[in-house]
């Protein structure tokens, strides 16, 4: 038998390494704003960051991560009070999907704060100290261990792929079918709680995400925002009660936990352009 050699195709490709820094900030530390031609990760370990950049102005809080893109200007400041720990990577890579993560803070789970250690301790391998001096080039080692390099980036390379898998969806899909298991467990818990009155920041916190990370990934995923979906749900079943039920309108309302009959009555129109009375109507006619 004649076996023909599978050419493997590289999505993200690491072409090398700026910086690589874990360390204490000291309290109310700030720096200038600054732009280059490569990649910047920060990830908060502890305390939280003030973050301004063209994507993004706001908290990077503990075990947040953000991507400043390349030749964009971002600064960062700490709080008086605080001093926060920070790992701080500068990276050439060709793949325009890391551009994703520079637009809101990303919550990595233990799973990938270990591979993010596991970038830090390979890098100590490869770079001379000092490790915790943000603006200090650092020089590559003369003696190091065997493969340190090559397992350095592919470590950072496994590390960015699995943030793309685990944070990336199709823009066409309608549902969650292929969608990762949080964004089906979300829906999921949507689809049966919907009539109660549910929050973005409840969903954050029940899932253990940021409301920034889960209002991009649920929009990504479905196409819709989250309360545009529910507001679906809610619209889709007011039409089936007033159709299939002798319910007053009040009565549907309260069913579908709106305050009173005048938001339900504003909220059926916008989404349909009818009022409840006139919708019954033109379907019983």
């Amino acid at each position: 038998m004649e076996y023909v050699t599978k050419k493997l195709m590289d999505t993200i490709n690491v072409t090398g390494v700026v910086n690589l820094h874990f360390f204490e900030f000291q309290k109310d530390f700030s720096t200038l704003n600054d732009k280059h031609p490569f990649y910047e990760l920060v990830f908060v370990n502890t305390g939280e960051l003030q973050i301004s950049s063209e994507d993004y102005c706001g908290i990077l809080s503990k075990n947040e991560m953000i991507i400043h893109r390349r030749d964009t200007l971002h600064s960062l400041s700490c709080k008086a009070d605080t001093a926060p720990e920070v790992i701080i990577i500068g990276f050439e890579c060709d793949s325009r999907k890391i551009d994703d993560f520079s637009r809101a803070p990303l919550y990595l789970e233990d799973s990938s704060i270990k591979k993010l250690a596991e970038i830090i301790k390979e890098g100590r391998n490869v770079f001379t100290p000092p490790y915790n001096v943000p603006v200090y080039d650092m020089k590559k080692k003369r003696h190091q261990l065997f493969g340190s390099e090559q397992m350095l980036r592919i470590l950072l390379e496994y590390f960015l792929i699995q943030l793309v898998r685990e944070n990336s969806f199709s823009e066409n899909t309608e549902n969650a079918v292929d969608a990762p298991m949080l964004i089906s467990e979300i829906i999921a818990y949507v689809n049966d709680n919907y009539l109660e009155k549910i929050t973005i920041d409840e969903l954050a916190f029940l899932f253990k995400t940021n409301r920034a990370t889960l209002c991009r990934d649920f929009k990504k995923n479905t196409g819709k925002t989250l309360i545009e979906f529910i507001n679906h749900k809610k619209f889709e079943r007011a039409k089936y009660k007033i159709r299939n039920s002798t319910d007053t309108f009040t009565k549907i309302a309260e069913d579908l936990n709106f305050d009173s009959i005048h938001y339900f009555t504003r909220f059926f129109k916008k989404m349909s352009g009818m009022t409840p009375k006139e919708y019954r109507k033109n379907t019983q006619d």
